[in-house]
């Protein structure tokens, strides 16, 4: 991917990671779109970054994806970069009567929603000369977090599908990215005490390797995770569970 001169859309771009990276874009001389389902935190990034273009949409829902599908070929045409970041986070129990409602809320948030609004944005994709979708997984894809199953079920079928559509598009102009971030100092992890990465210089790290052309892109704890997967499964698993599991305590 080009440096600067793309135009990009980042779903969940009003705080966290998301706002991150459109700040990293702009900063590289992109034209950069942020869409959200509060107007208030859209104005909010708005205020500190006047240059960024904000459109309510709530991509959960089969209307909030139309009309931001709607926006983006009407005022946007020239998109050539999404990036699929938009996502939710609960802490769940299986035994909870409640957990179904739960696990079908974050399917369709974190993986329905983004790889519907990729389809319906591929016209405006496949008209560019090159184009690039970049989506957020986890680095819950390696080690499952049980008091997140819901959540790492989610970004698992995530990673897959971004891997599937990675080689569908091997011969369109159409590059596949996955981001597979560690505990970043979000909202997400406050509290926790887990290490975490600074979010601008996550943002930084991955904006350098989405240029050079990296497939999949794994920063800090991420590449750990990949490692101890493969070479020690149980004990990565029982490991992390176990910690987190005192964490709630």
């Amino acid at each position: 991917m080009k440096r600067k001169g793309n135009t990009v859309l980042i779903t969940g771009g009003s705080s966290g990671i998301g706002l991150a990276l459109a700040a990293i874009f702009l900063s590289e001389g992109n034209e950069v779109i942020i869409c959200g389902r509060t107007k208030i935190k859209l104005d909010d990034a708005k205020q500190t970054f006047p240059e960024l273009h904000t459109i309510v949409a709530d991509v959960s829902t089969v209307d909030g994806r139309e009309s931001l599908k709607t926006a983006i070929i009407t005022r946007f045409p020239k998109l050539n970069v999404l990036v699929n970041n938009a996502g939710i986070y609960s802490m769940t129990d299986m035994m909870d009567p409640q957990y179904i409602k739960v696990l079908e809320m974050e399917l369709n948030v974190n993986l329905i929603a983004p790889i519907a609004l990729t389809q319906q944005l591929m016209p405006v994709l496949e008209m560019q000369s090159e184009a690039t979708i970049i989506n957020v997984t986890t680095g819950y894809v390696f080690i499952p977090s049980a008091q997140a199953s819901a959540y790492s079920a989610s970004k698992v079928a995530f990673r897959a599908l971004t891997q599937s559509f990675r080689f569908t598009a091997r011969k369109t102009n159409i590059r596949v990215i996955e981001v597979v971030p560690p505990a970043v100092d979000t909202s997400m992890n406050k509290g926790k005490s887990v290490s975490v990465i600074d979010v601008d210089l996550f943002a930084k790290k991955v904006f350098e390797q989405v240029i050079t052309g990296k497939e999949e892109i794994l920063i800090g704890l991420s590449k750990v995770a990949k490692l101890l997967s493969r070479i020690a499964p149980r004990y990565s698993f029982y490991k992390l569970n176990n910690d987190e599991a005192k964490q709630r305590v």
